[in-house]
């Protein structure tokens, strides 16, 4: 099992798991055409489309897979449906959780004041074992047992933010700070954690190199630490040899 990275950001949210056989994309905020081309346009091994939220950057071309006869996995719509928040296609199953702050509100800015239903996801496969995936969320309640791979949002760090920035904290709103992620990262990491990666970094107050450096002294186990960027790919493969 590999993990392959076609974008991580604002500017659109896209990566894949696959092995010879099986592909399932997490996040729709790339065309369709990228994936085909990621995937030798072996499109028949894609088993199912996931998505957190409805923001254009992580759903904007679900319908290209729609139209194409493809499943999508959109637990994050309204009504949410508790009986529905678990999926399973081929051999990965997918259980969503969701995003919600203390008070039980939901957790991602509209940019208009208003929050819109986000989850995360808990994947697993067996070549790969489990994956907790966790983005534009201020933090996640949940613990995993000895999961395997983290994919998770160190959006920014207050020390890179422009606070003269008219409404600057309205804008940090929903997404994880760098030190929120090494908490969750420190939470779950376990002997057989193999990789944590580093997702949805912000171009203005982030830093890849420095939120790199800070996880791989968070991480006690020996995980490989990655920074998501276009053209990442990663074994994720649960037995490494």
């Amino acid at each position: 099992m590999r993990l392959k990275v076609l974008g991580s950001g604002s500017s659109g949210n896209c990566y894949i798991l696959e092995n010879d056989k099986e592909a399932l994309i997490i996040e729709a905020g790339l065309p369709f055409t990228g994936v085909k081309k990621a995937l030798d346009f072996n499109v028949m091994k894609i088993k199912a489309v996931i998505t957190t939220h409805f923001h254009i950057d992580h759903s904007l071309y679900s319908l290209q897979y729609v139209q194409a006869g493809i499943p999508v996995f959109e637990p994050c719509r309204p009504p949410i449906k508790y009986s529905e928040m678990r999926f399973r296609k081929g051999n990965f199953d997918i259980r969503a959780f969701e995003n919600r702050d203390k008070s039980g509100r939901w957790l991602h800015n509209n940019g208009d004041g208003s929050e819109c239903p986000c989850v995360g996801f808990y994947i697993t496969h067996p070549e790969m074992g489990s994956l907790v995936y966790a983005t534009d969320t201020e933090y996640v309640r949940w613990r995993f047992n000895g999961v395997n791979h983290i994919m998770v949002e160190a959006n920014y760090d207050m020390q890179f933010v422009n606070r003269e920035e008219p409404n600057y904290e309205h804008r940090l709103r929903g997404h994880m700070s760098l030190p929120t992620a090494l908490d969750f990262i420190s939470t779950n990491d376990n002997p057989a954690l193999r990789n944590v990666v580093l997702i949805h970094l912000s171009d203005k107050s982030g830093n890849p190199a420095l939120f790199k450096q800070k996880t791989e002294e968070t991480v006690k186990y020996g995980a490989d630490v990655y920074v998501a960027e276009r053209g990442l790919e990663v074994d994720m493969d649960l037995c490494p040899f």
